[in-house]
């Protein structure tokens, strides 16, 4: 496929959709603007394949890592034959494809494509560049899941590099404070987390608004911290609202809404 083929009005319109939370229409446009995965697919020109990369995000975004994981493993493969295994889209491609395994409990796999997106991104690019901060923050994210006591340093110094060079406003740099924020809450450092929360909170709402996904389950997470630190009436009055915010923008069959439906049965437990 060239480049001209991807239809740009549709492509856009798919982009716009996946940057203010709405998973389900980019997903659908992006069904519309690609043609279907299949055995006898041939590879894509890196146009073709960087829109199939926000594809699978969009379809993370809706839990499916099923189909997330079949369009990154056609994109995986494309860029290794036209990008190189060293190539940074590459290595990028790798983590996404880690996480989503990790999303299916896959761990062990995760961890292996993780560190070996790690270690080849690391040599060749060095430890600062943007594909190994990515590298390095599925990493962090996969250590969180397998052995959270031994992964909080780990976490603070991804965390620390990907704000150094990125700044607080990358995509990335959002992720990785969520992950301290999980990992503090982990490890019983409420007051920290709280405060980390806040400040999360805060950049996702003026970045992109109170009521994106992204934002509410921060939200989530501060009630949850707050639960866990004995603020048990704060806690329930905000995840009551954000339950109720998310049911109404987002639909009670979204996978946000689910998960934020369970944290409300913790804190209500």
């Amino acid at each position: 496929m060239n480049a001209s083929a991807l239809d740009d009005n549709l492509r856009q319109q798919a982009e716009r959709a996946l940057k203010t939370g709405d998973f389900a229409a980019s997903a659908r446009l992006y069904e519309q603007l690609l043609p279907e995965v299949s055995p006898a697919s041939g590879t894509e020109d890196a146009d073709a394949l960087a829109a199939r990369v926000q594809y699978a995000l969009a379809l993370y975004g809706l839990a499916d890592y099923p189909a997330g994981e079949t369009q990154l493993r056609h994109v995986l493969h494309g860029q290794q034959q036209l990008l190189g295994l060293d190539h940074p889209d590459t290595l990028t491609t790798t983590a996404r494809l880690a996480d989503n395994l990790g999303e299916q409990d896959r761990w062990t796999e995760a961890g292996q494509l993780a560190r070996a997106a790690v270690e080849r991104a690391t040599t060749v690019l060095g430890t600062e560049h943007s594909a190994s901060l990515t590298c390095r923050l599925t990493l962090a994210w996969v250590q969180y899941h397998t052995a959270p006591h031994e992964s909080e340093e780990v976490i603070r110094a991804t965390a620390r590099d990907i704000v150094a060079v990125h700044g607080d406003g990358h995509r990335d740099a959002w992720a990785a404070r969520h992950l301290l924020i999980e990992t503090l809450w982990a490890l019983n450092q409420t007051d920290e987390a709280e405060s980390e929360a806040h400040a999360l909170i805060a950049l996702r709402e003026e970045r992109q608004g109170a009521e994106h996904p992204h934002t509410l389950r921060a939200r989530a997470d501060l009630a949850l911290v707050l639960h866990t630190a004995g603020q048990t009436d704060q806690a329930r009055a905000l995840i009551d609202d954000v339950a109720e915010t998310s049911s109404r923008v987002l639909g009670g069959d979204h996978p946000y809404t689910a998960g934020i439906r369970a944290t409300r049965s913790t804190i209500a437990a």
